[in-house]
């Protein structure tokens, strides 16, 4: 299982990011997907803050490759 958005900037290019949900071990699905929640809460968060300081200092292009390379990070192997 895996949650994923989508967030297409002003220059029309999509940004993805993904979370697995897979559960660890012999963890249940519910738990599973709670921690891919808390994953994707973390990667949105770090994204949009990327977008947000770069925004403030008026360089909107920066921005959206630093929050690009927010989205390279693959997190944990499993949630």
């Amino acid at each position: 299982m895996e949650l994923s958005a989508e967030y297409v900037g002003p220059g029309g290019e999509p940004q993805r990011l993904r979370a697995s949900c897979e559960p660890a071990g012999d963890a249940d699905r519910l738990r599973g997907l709670s921690s891919g929640v808390a994953h994707m809460k973390e990667l949105v968060a770090e994204f949009f803050g990327a977008l947000a300081r770069r925004d403030a200092q008026g360089g909107a292009a920066e921005a959206a490759a630093t929050a690009d390379d927010a989205l390279d990070d693959p997190g944990p192997a499993a949630c």
